[in-house]
């Protein structure tokens, strides 16, 4: 038996490995260790994936070549996350185009493609399992069906919900020194009134004060999110720990819905910091 990655041999000793399966799940292991994951598996020539379990359970001896296709883990990232987006904006195009056939051809390949939502969106105050989308798709008649009512508009508004997820996500991923810059500046931005977020909570508007804070909130994850896929360094780390900081002691206000703590978090701790963050990244400010 020979294990080829990428078209090179590699020496790979057996332990308690009896099948297909298992040495797949060895050699992934040690590729994840290396921050890569396997794209693409051959058996013998014959292409398989990992979803399928009938190859699995060949034994060692019955086959010659496990050839496996490797890329790293942020390619492999970029790569289903363009993947699903890509997917979700035809999706939205048929509907734009009360195209029902299109819609029909792709519920097929929907299946599929909700098993990666998990993955790609689930963090933070984002939530997503792979059934996320099902009972909004179902309720307006997706997939078409002959004598059954599509609603277009509302297909297309589901599928752009996620779209937008998906894009914000892939630029987080695929230039996420470009974003972290963008959303540092947005927060500077956010921070020069907090003064006022503050003020709406002692004055109880806590409803407009919320909005802001769900706003800094998320920004703060995207940006979190963001230095996670850079080279890693003392300055990406100390602000991240940073973040996790704020965001942990602002949930704790929210949680004993203590406003007071809330205002002077925003207004003495997060409204500063958040003020030098885009220096601290490096960005080019304009000066007064």
């Amino acid at each position: 038996m020979k294990i080829n990655i990428n078209g090179k041999s590699i020496e790979y000793t057996l332990e308690e490995e009896k099948t297909a399966g298992d040495v797949l799940e060895g050699v992934t292991a040690w590729l994840e260790e290396s921050g890569m994951l396997a794209a693409g598996i051959q058996l013998d020539g014959k292409d398989v994936t990992i979803d399928e379990e009938d190859w699995k359970s060949t034994k060692i001896e019955d086959f010659e070549n496990l050839d496996i296709r490797a890329v790293n883990y942020l390619e492999a990232r970029v790569s289903q996350l363009q993947t699903a987006r890509d997917f979700f904006s035809l999706m939205r195009n048929a509907a734009y185009n009360s195209d029902k056939d299109t819609l029909k051809e792709l519920s097929s390949g929907y299946k599929d493609v909700k098993k990666l939502l998990p993955h790609l969106l689930a963090e933070g105050t984002v939530n997503a399992d792979s059934d996320m989308l099902d009972k909004p798709l179902e309720d307006a008649g997706f997939p078409p069906a002959d004598g059954k009512e599509c609603n277009f508009q509302a297909i297309a508004a589901c599928t752009e919900g996620v779209i937008v997820l998906l894009n914000s996500r892939l630029q987080e991923t695929a230039e996420p020194h470009k974003k972290a810059l963008s959303t540092a500046l947005s927060l500077a931005s956010i921070a020069e009134n907090l003064e006022e977020t503050a003020v709406q909570l002692q004055t109880g508007k806590d409803k407009e004060a919320m909005s802001t804070i769900i706003v800094i909130s998320e920004l703060l994850q995207s940006l979190m999110r963001s230095l996670s896929w850079l080279p890693p360094s003392e300055n990406a780390k100390e602000i991240s720990s940073q973040m996790s900081s704020m965001l942990s002691e602002l949930e704790t206000a929210l949680q004993t819905s203590d406003t007071v703590l809330m205002g002077d978090l925003l207004e003495y701790e997060i409204k500063p910091w958040l003020q030098e963050l885009p220096e601290r990244l490096n960005i080019p400010g304009e000066k007064e």
